[in-house]
């Protein structure tokens, strides 16, 4: 069979897998799906009439507008963005070695409407340079598996982003094409963004899924009947030998395998004010698979790996009054699985909450905690068979445009052999 054949043939069994909790989710909100129309046309009834925003108002950039120029652009379609990461990391005791390293990491990237410039309904153009500079200090200080800092790796220049989307049938379908950002589509757990640590972000047991440090070319495709429920599917050439877009450095060689595409289906449930929950929250439910050649842990090979994951975020507490992303305490909870011949990381849970606006005076500011654990395959043969990071964190904006966040997070057994480590993170944000 040939290679083509066999990449279908297991995108096949991987939309069987899946399938099963389509068709569960689709009965579940089918008798709902007719009041969320019949509200939805109610809401749209005694909305006022919909005006241009006004978007001469930049004050959340530190360049500001432009004198006009900013807005002029907007209004033809394209919006241009840069943001700039500064990280400062000390580890005080344990890991690999004490003492303190530093990071940047720079965005400049470019959006186009293409309804607005060119007159094209549904259309999105995306391109974002990434220039990330430090030394990675989950290497060099802590040692830890799960990657305590979801932005750091060696040095690298690189196009992170290049994609173009089409949205079809008002909105139900889309397609994406180009080198994408799997973890902007894909395992995103919306109440763990505050976070430092990788696992609040994406399931550590998809070993070779293609986010931070290198994004890879990639199809996917969206399906989005209703507001409440949501299908999507995307194949990712990610494997060491694509080096699209990859100016300095070496990005692409955090992946296992030399070759092989990564196929995977993720489905999910929203909800406004669901039963006994109360307020707004989601449930995703995935399955993947790669095709490539994996090394197993206890020595030799094998052909493809595969696992799944879910993720729960629920709104627990909002004052009386406040808007959807205002004031409150949010929570989630993730947990991933995957084969413990070729994952050091064969199955992890993890869990947190924030609370933005702890203070009435500053209704921005986060203040969060999140356990990570990650169980370690028997087959790499540790000395530990697990690894558990504690983090706590208070984000603070300074400005409009910048955002200070002091972050503590305390290891136990980091990479399954090194001594407990505490390490503190200092992270300065500006958007520009």
């Amino acid at each position: 069979m040939s290679n083509g054949l066999k990449i279908i043939w297991r995108a096949g069994g991987l939309v069987w897998r899946i399938g099963f909790v389509n068709l569960f989710a689709a009965l579940l909100v089918a008798t709902a799906a007719e009041a969320q129309s019949l509200t939805n046309q109610a809401e749209a009834a005694a909305a006022p009439a919909s005006s241009t925003p006004d978007n001469s108002n930049f004050d959340n950039k530190a360049t500001g507008g432009w004198w006009g120029g900013r807005q002029r652009l907007e209004e033809s379609g394209i919006s241009l963005n840069a943001q700039l990461v500064l990280e400062e990391f000390n580890n005080f005791q344990g890991g690999v070695d004490t003492g303190a390293v530093g990071a940047s990491t720079f965005d400049l990237n470019l959006a186009v409407d293409t309804e607005k410039a060119f007159n094209w309904k549904g259309g999105e153009f995306y391109v974002d340079l990434e220039d990330h500079a430090g030394r990675n200090p989950a290497a060099v200080l802590t040692g830890d598996i799960q990657n305590f800092d979801k932005l750091n790796f060696t040095s690298y220049l690189q196009i992170f982003e290049l994609w173009y989307q089409q949205e079809l049938f008002d909105g139900r379908l889309r397609l994406k094409l180009g080198k994408i950002d799997a973890n902007t589509e894909f395992s995103v757990i919306d109440n763990g963004l505050p976070f430092l640590n990788a696992s609040t972000q994406v399931t550590p047991t998809i070993t070779p899924f293609p986010t931070t440090p290198d994004p890879m070319p990639s199809a996917d495709l969206f399906f989005t009947p209703v507001k409440s429920w949501y299908a999507s599917f995307g194949a990712s050439y990610a494997n060491q030998s694509d080096t699209f877009g990859d100016f300095t450095g070496l990005p692409q060689s955090i992946q296992p395998t030399a070759s092989g595409t990564l196929l995977i289906g993720e489905t999910g449930l929203r909800w406004d004010h669901a039963p006994l929950l109360g307020k707004d929250g989601n449930l995703k439910v995935s399955a993947w698979d790669h095709t490539g050649t994996f090394s197993r842990l206890a020595g030799g090979q094998q052909k493809g790996s595969d696992g799944y994951y879910a993720i729960f975020d629920q709104t627990l507490w909002q004052p009386t009054g406040e808007p959807k992303q205002g004031r409150g305490v949010r929570a989630f909870v993730e947990s991933g699985r995957t084969q413990s011949s070729v994952s050091l990381i064969d199955w992890n849970t993890a869990g947190g909450a924030t609370w933005t606006g702890p203070l009435a005076m500053r209704p921005d500011d986060v203040l969060g905690f999140s356990a990570n654990y990650a169980h370690l395959s028997q087959q790499a043969g540790l000395p530990h068979s697990y690894e558990l990071a504690l983090e706590w964190l208070y984000q603070a904006p300074l400005t409009k445009w910048a955002t200070l966040m002091p972050d503590v997070q305390f290891i136990i057994h980091p990479g399954g052999q090194y001594p407990d480590a505490m390490v503190g993170t200092l992270d300065l944000t500006i958007q520009f």
